[in-house]
This record gives C-alpha cells, sequence and structure tokens, in this order.
C-alpha cells in the first residue's frame, strides 16, 4: 500500500490484484445481458430508435450506419431488450430456413 505523500505510477508486480487467469467469455456475456437489459428503464423512451432501426441492424448490421443506435442500446434497458429479442426470432427464422 502507497503511502500517504507517495507519488502515483505504474503498480509494480508485487501491487497488483491478482485475478483469475481464465476468461470465461459465457460468464461476462450473461453478466452484460443480465445488466444492460436491467440498469437502464428509461420509462419515457427518450431518443428511442423506430422499432425498423433495431429490426435493420439485427438483419443487417453495419456498423458506421448503426453507431448512433447500437450506442443507444447501452444506455436503455427497454430497447436493449427488445433488440434482443429480434435478435432471438430472426435467429429461430434462420435456424428454420426461413
Amino acid at each position: 500500500m502507497r503511502g500517504r505523500n507517495q507519488q502515483w505510477g505504474p503498480m509494480t508486480t508485487k501491487e497488483k490484484p491478482e485475478f483469475n487467469d481464465e476468461f470465461n467469455e459465457a460468464e461476462f456475456l450473461g453478466f452484460a445481458k443480465s445488466y444492460l437489459s436491467e440498469a437502464f428503464p428509461n420509462p419515457q423512451r427518450i431518443g428511442c430508435p423506430p422499432d425498423s432501426d433495431l429490426q435493420r441492424m439485427a438483419d443487417q448490421p453495419v456498423e458506421a450506419r448503426d453507431a448512433v443506435v447500437s450506442k443507444h442500446l447501452t444506455c436503455c434497458s427497454p430497447c436493449f431488450n427488445r433488440y434482443m429479442e429480434i435478435l432471438a426470432s430472426l435467429k429461430r427464422r434462420r435456424a428454420a430456413g426461413q
């Protein structure tokens, strides 16, 4: 631990906290999905894109075109949840060969 008057600089190997070396992607994605689906209620639906934009982004994503909608999904749980519904429906349709 650094003293009150010490300069802050890069941590030495000895000072770095230990982390589990094994990254669990499924666990991380599950946490992110859970967090985004509840953390930002937006009851007035401020700044929400039309459903057609969410559909288009799910069906034919284009990073440059979808950047604003994608960013909005990180701060609006209703839109994030709707987007996840659209993705699930699209996945089911594609699996069924439609």
